[in-house]
C-alpha cells in the first residue's frame, strides 16, 4: 500500500491511498484545483479515483466534495449514517452510490479489510479507519478528543499511523483564540494534544512504524514541541519514522 497525505490541518484534510486493487480518497477538504494539482505532482490521475471514504462532515473535510461529485469523479461515498445525515441536501443528491458503514463492523473493499472505529469529536458519528492488506496495516485517526481503551487492541501493530497531534496545551491556552474555542479543543470531543498522542502511541506501537503527525495547529503547536514530547514521553523513539503533515502534500509513503 502507498499513502499520500495531500493536506492536513484546519485549512483542509485529504488523503489518497493506493492498494493492490484500488485507489481511493479519504476526505475532500481542499479545492478541486488544489487537489488536481497535487495529484498531478504525484503523477496520479484524479479521474482514476472513484471512491471516497468520509470521516465526518466538518467543512475542512468536505469543502471539495461537491466539486468532486459534480464533475462525476467520485461515484461511491463510504460513510457512517450519522455523517450522511449531517450532509446538506445538495451534496446528498449528487452522490451516485453511498455505502453506509457501522463502527466496529469490519468489511471487505476490493480485497482490503476495512475496520471503522468511532471517534470522539463534535460531529455526527465521526469515524476513523483501519486498512489492512497482505499483512500490512494503516490506521487513520484524526479529529478526536480521546481514543477509547476498547480500541487499543485493534489499533496495535500498524505499519503506518496517521494520528493527530493537534496542539500544545500551554500554547493553546495562552493564544488569542476565544476561550470557548480553547475549551472545545481541550475537551473530550475536541482534538488530541501532543501528550495525548504520545500516550496513545505508547499503547499501540509494537514494532518499527511510520507516524504521520496529522492535523497540527499552525499557531498552537510546532514540530519542536512534538519532537520534545517524543523524546521525553515515548518509550522508544527509535521505533518511529516521523513525517509532519500540513497543507503541503507529503511524498508517498510505501509500506
Amino acid at each position: 500500500m502507498e499513502t499520500f497525505v495531500l493536506a492536513s490541518g484546519s485549512k483542509g484534510n485529504m488523503t489518497y491511498i493506493k492498494t493492490q486493487n484500488k485507489r481511493f480518497f479519504i476526505d475532500a477538504g481542499i479545492s478541486i484545483k488544489n487537489m488536481i494539482s497535487k495529484m498531478n505532482a504525484y503523477g496520479e490521475n484524479v479521474r482514476e479515483v472513484d471512491t471516497l471514504f468520509l470521516t465526518h462532515e466538518h467543512l475542512d473535510h468536505i469543502s471539495g466534495l461537491k466539486s468532486l461529485l459534480k464533475l462525476g469523479i467520485i461515484r461511491q461515498v463510504i460513510l457512517s449514517k450519522g455523517t450522511y445525515d449531517a450532509l446538506n441536501d445538495e451534496i446528498k443528491e449528487l452522490i451516485i452510490e453511498k455505502t453506509i458503514i457501522e463502527p466496529d463492523q469490519p468489511f471487505l473493499f476490493f480485497g482490503l479489510k476495512v475496520t471503522p472505529i468511532l471517534l470522539s469529536h463534535d460531529a455526527n458519528e465521526p469515524t476513523g479507519f483501519i486498512f489492512e492488506e497482505n499483512h500490512k496495516k494503516i490506521v487513520l485517526l484524526t479529529d478526536t478528543g480521546y481514543v477509547d481503551e476498547s480500541y487499543i487492541e485493534v489499533l496495535k501493530g500498524a505499519d503506518l499511523y496517521i494520528l493527530e497531534s493537534n496542539h500544545d496545551p500551554h500554547m493553546l491556552l495562552t493564544s488569542k483564540r476565544p476561550f470557548s474555542l480553547k475549551h472545545r479543543i481541550l475537551g473530550e470531543k475536541g482534538h488530541l494534544s501532543n501528550e495525548d498522542a504520545i500516550k496513545v502511541l505508547n499503547k499501540i506501537v509494537t514494532k518499527k512504524t511510520v507516524w504521520v503527525v496529522a492535523h497540527m495547529s499552525e499557531d498552537c503547536n510546532t514540530i519542536l514541541e512534538v519532537e520534545k514530547m517524543i523524546v521525553d514521553k515515548f518509550y522508544n523513539p527509535l521505533l518511529l519514522d516521523v513525517y509532519y503533515a500540513s497543507q503541503e502534500a507529503l511524498p508517498g509513503i510505501k509500506i
